[in-house]
C-alpha cells in the first residue's frame, strides 16, 4: 500500500473563495489541519502542505462518533486509512459525502436478516434499518468476482447502476437508498421486492392472461421508462426477467386489486445510458430476444449511435410476450435469437391471429418494433394509446368496459362461441373474466363491473414462497 489518499497539488487561488465546505480538523498527530471540498474534489491544507483527491466511487468514508468526539476516516483499496478529529460540525460533511462516494460500514445503519438470494457476483439479503425498523434490500457484491470477470470495467457497471438509480423517483422503478464499500464487498441497500420476477410468473401460467391484465401491467412497465427518458436516461436491457414483483402475487390478479400502489417495478440499471444528442453510444448491450436491430448492429460498427427508441423496440418485445406468453423471437441459441432480433422478420399474419384479429393492437405492436427507430412511438403515445386504456372505479380497481355479453349463460355455450368474439379483453370469457357471467345466478346484486371480488381467493402473502430478483 504504497499509494497516498491525498497527493500533492498546486493552490488554485481562483476556487478557494468558492469552496462548499471548509472545516478545521487534526490529524492522527494532533496537527491542525483544514478539509476542502469542491465540486467533486477534496482538498486537505497544513502548515506545510496543499493536497487533493477526487471524490469518487474509489474512495469511501466513515464518520465515527465516538463517546467524546467524532472521527472522518477515508480509505482506498490501495492506500492505508487516514482518520481526522473533527473540530467543527460534522452534520454538513455527511450530507455532502453522502452524496458522493460510498460510505464504509452498512452495519452501523442496517441489520441484516435474511438471505434471499445468491449467485456468482452477488448475493442479496434482507435487511432491517435501524432507525425506523422499514425492511430493504441490500445486494452485496463479491468484488474479487467482479476484478476477475472484468478487470477494468467492474466498477464501472456498479457505478452506473448507483447513479442511474439515485437519479430517478418513481413508484415503478427499484429505488437506491445507500451505497457501501469495504475492501471486500460493494453494497446497495434497495427496495425489497418480493415477488420475484415477472420472467418467473409468466413461467407459471398455463394459459395466457387476460388483456385487461395485460394493460394495468404493461402501463406500470411503460410509465416507468417514461420517468427514465423525461429524467434522460434510456434502459437498454428491459426484458421480464429484470422486472420485479413488490408483493407476491399470481399475474392474474394484477386487474383484481387497486392500483394506487404499483407491484411492478424495473430494475437493473448497469447498462443505461445517458440519452445525449450526438453522443456516440456505440455500446452493444442487452439481452437477445429483446434488443433493438440498431443495438445489435453497434456489435461489429463501433461508429454506430442509437438513442431511447431502443427501449421502445424492448418494450414491444415485452408486450408481445404478455399477450401470448410465448417469445417474440425464439432461436434455439443466442447467437440464432440475435440474428432474429437483428432482421425483424416477423409473421404480421400469424401475430394477427394471435391477437385475435385486433387491428389497433397489431398495429400499436407494429409501430414498436419498426426497424426505424423514428417510426416508433415514444412511451407517451403508448400509453395515449386507446386499445391500452383502463378506467377504474372508486376505489382504484380496474373495470371491464369492453365485452360482449353472450346469449345465454351456459358455460358450453360460452365456449362454443369463443372463436367469434373480436374483444381481445374477452378471449378467456368464462375464466378469466367471470364476473361478468352469472351462471344462472339470477341474485346480481352483489356482482359490479368491477374486475374483483368474484370466484377468487384473497391473496395470502404468506402461503407464497418469498422469492426475489434483481
Amino acid at each position: 500500500m504504497q499509494n497516498k489518499i491525498f497527493e500533492p497539488a498546486e493552490i488554485d487561488h481562483k476556487i478557494i473563495p468558492r469552496f462548499q465546505l471548509q472545516s478545521k480538523f487534526l490529524s492522527k498527530k494532533n496537527n491542525p489541519i483544514e478539509i476542502m471540498c469542491y465540486q467533486n474534489l477534496l482538498f486537505k491544507k497544513s502548515q506545510k502542505s496543499f493536497k487533493m483527491t477526487k471524490l469518487n466511487s474509489t474512495l469511501r468514508y466513515q464518520i465515527k462518533h465516538e463517546s467524546t468526539s467524532i472521527i472522518l476516516r477515508l480509505e482506498k483499496d490501495d492506500c492505508q486509512f487516514k482518520e481526522y478529529l473533527f473540530l467543527d460540525k460534522s452534520e454538513p460533511w455527511e450530507l455532502k459525502l453522502k452524496s458522493q462516494i460510498p460510505q464504509l460500514d452498512y452495519q452501523t445503519y442496517y441489520e441484516l436478516e435474511k438471505l434471499i438470494g445468491s449467485g456468482s457476483f452477488a448475493s442479496v439479503y434482507i435487511t432491517k434499518r435501524k432507525t425506523d425498523g422499514i425492511k430493504l434490500a441490500i445486494k452485496a457484491f463479491l468484488k474479487k468476482m467482479l476484478i476477475q470477470k472484468d478487470p477494468e470495467k467492474w466498477r464501472e457497471s456498479i457505478d452506473n447502476e448507483i447513479k442511474v438509480m439515485k437519479s430517478l423517483d418513481h413508484t415503478s422503478i427499484l429505488k437506491c437508498y445507500d451505497h457501501f464499500e469495504n475492501r471486500a464487498q460493494c453494497y446497495i441497500v434497495m427496495d425489497l421486492a418480493r415477488g420475484g420476477t415477472l420472467e418467473q410468473g409468466l413461467k407459471k401460467l398455463e394459459e395466457p392472461l387476460p388483456f385487461l391484465t395485460v394493460k394495468v401491467i404493461f402501463r406500470q412497465i411503460v410509465e416507468a421508462i417514461k420517468h427514465m427518458h423525461e429524467r434522460g436516461y434510456m434502459h437498454r436491457d428491459l426484458k421480464p426477467s429484470n422486472i420485479l414483483l413488490k408483493r407476491p402475487m399470481a399475474l392474474k390478479q394484477f386487474s383484481l386489486i387497486a392500483q394506487t400502489d404499483p407491484n411492478i417495478v424495473v430494475s437493473d440499471f448497469g447498462v443505461s445510458s445517458e440519452i445525449k444528442k450526438d453522443m456516440d453510444v456505440g455500446k452493444y448491450c442487452g439481452s437477445p430476444g429483446f434488443m433493438a436491430p440498431e443495438v445489435i448492429l453497434c456489435e461489429n460498427n463501433k461508429t454506430l449511435t442509437y438513442d431511447e427508441k431502443c427501449d421502445i423496440f424492448s418494450l414491444g418485445c415485452i408486450l408481445y410476450r404478455l399477450i401470448t406468453n410465448k417469445p417474440l423471437f425464439n432461436g434455439q441459441n443466442s447467437q440464432a435469437m440475435k440474428q432474429q432480433n437483428k432482421e425483424c422478420n416477423l409473421d404480421w399474419n400469424k401475430i394477427q391471429e394471435e391477437f385475435y384479429q385486433n387491428k389497433a393492437l397489431v398495429n400499436l405492436l407494429s409501430k414498436m418494433l419498426s426497424i426505424d427507430p423514428r417510426q416508433r412511438p415514444s412511451c407517451e403515445d403508448i400509453l395515449n394509446s386507446k386499445i391500452l386504456q383502463v378506467q377504474l372505479d372508486n376505489e382504484g380497481c380496474p373495470l371491464f368496459i369492453n365485452y360482449k355479453k353472450p346469449k345465454s349463460s351456459s358455460i358450453q355455450q360460452i365456449k362454443t362461441a369463443r372463436p367469434s368474439i373480436k374483444s381481445v379483453s374477452n378471449c378467456k370469457l368464462p375464466q378469466l373474466s367471470p364476473n361478468h357471467f352469472t351462471f344462472n345466478n339470477h341474485n346480481n346484486n352483489h356482482i359490479n363491473k368491477r374486475s374483483g371480488n368474484l370466484l377468487l381467493p384473497p391473496i395470502n402473502s404468506r402461503l407464497q414462497t418469498e422469492q426475489s430478483q434483481y
